[in-house]
């Protein structure tokens, strides 16, 4: 069962074009990162690190999630918090 939900959390993260060497990777990866140390950041940052196109585009992407109430972004699931931190190595810059 996990393997098939972290399938499904990499299949997200393909399609959303967020793993290495796709166009999203350096930006997204800048946000997974922030949300990794701090379990969500403000979307004032977020719009910061990746731009308001970038930024636009990623929340479409089942990826991440924007809180009205609170202003915040984390990750749309708890799934995909857990591919990323344990696939963590994917987000380092090299």
């Amino acid at each position: 069962m996990r393997q098939t939900m972290f399938y499904e959390a990499e299949s997200q993260l393909k399609a959303a074009e967020l793993l290495p060497e796709r166009r999203y990777h350096r930006p997204g990866a800048a946000v997974i990162n922030e949300i990794l140390k701090k379990g969500s950041i403000s979307s004032g940052d977020y719009y910061q690190l990746v731009g308001a196109y970038t930024g636009d585009r990623l929340l479409e992407t089942n990826v991440f999630a924007y809180h009205i109430k609170s202003g915040k972004i984390s990750f749309l699931s708890t799934v995909m918090k857990r591919f990323c931190e344990k696939n963590a190595a994917l987000w380092k810059e090299k």
